[in-house]
């Protein structure tokens, strides 16, 4: 949309430009703030996909709020072809956007659940890996959709309070109906309906998030009515066809 829309300032053109999927890994400042103020004032629409981002996003650019809609991200239904791994089973934790590693470890080395995580290098820079964690880096997009379909619980935790992050990886582990525990972030805070589709817990805290996971790894009938409930609601508000009404 900058590039778009810095070609459409500078032609003085007048066609309707909508920013869809607008989202931004973090808020910056100097001369690159300067070039997206003066590109992007020509979008006439901006989507966004979570609430919170309206109001950074317009203070941000100098644009009227009221030029920025909410429409949930939404994502193709696919079949559920995998059965949780119940003979070893294991928690996981996949991406690497602003992910609060750190916290997860630290958690997962006071649970001793068997762990696999799939993410960047750079995302795990520094970080002490307890014994009971298995990283992977550079898997298939069709390796991590067996991995979270086959997942005793599926984990997100956000570390990022200024946009959104997470989205994609709570979005399919809804769809594939396993139950997910999430940080309450700008990202996530629009998709769950806390403790029915999904659990939130508090971003950087220990005991919440540690509470959490173990409640879901000890109680079968728990994990399973919240997997049931994720694949209804991504089924009724974040398929294609959802957006497309909204679009």
């Amino acid at each position: 949309p900058l590039i778009v829309g810095l070609h459409k300032r500078l032609t003085r053109r007048t066609t309707p430009l909508l920013a869809w999927t607008f989202n931004l890994g973090g808020i910056y400042g100097g001369a690159r703030k300067t070039l997206a103020r003066f590109a992007l004032h020509s979008v006439d629409r901006f989507i966004v996909h979570s609430r919170r981002e309206i109001a950074s996003y317009s203070e941000w650019l100098d644009i009227p709020p009221d030029r920025f809609r909410f429409v949930p991200l939404q994502r193709p239904v696919r079949p559920i072809v995998f059965a949780e791994e119940e003979a070893r089973p294991f928690v996981l934790s996949m991406g690497s956007a602003r992910r609060d590693y750190r916290l997860f470890f630290e958690v997962m080395a006071d649970l001793a659940y068997p762990t696999i995580v799939v993410a960047g290098e750079q995302a795990l820079e520094g970080l002490r890996i307890p014994r009971n964690v298995t990283v992977h880096h550079n898997l298939s997009i069709t390796q991590c959709h067996e991995l979270a379909q086959k997942a005793r619980i599926n984990v997100v935790p956000i570390d990022n309070p200024t946009t959104a992050a997470g989205q994609v990886t709570l979005v399919e582990s809804m769809m594939y109906a396993r139950p997910t525990v999430a940080t309450r972030s700008i990202g996530t805070e629009d998709y769950v309906e806390d403790g029915k589709t999904a659990l939130l817990v508090p971003a950087g805290d220990h005991d919440a998030i540690k509470l959490a996971i173990r409640s879901l790894w000890e109680d079968e009938q728990r994990r399973k009515n919240l997997g049931l409930a994720a694949r209804k609601h991504v089924e009724e508000h974040l398929s294609d066809e959802a957006a497309g009404r909204m679009l």
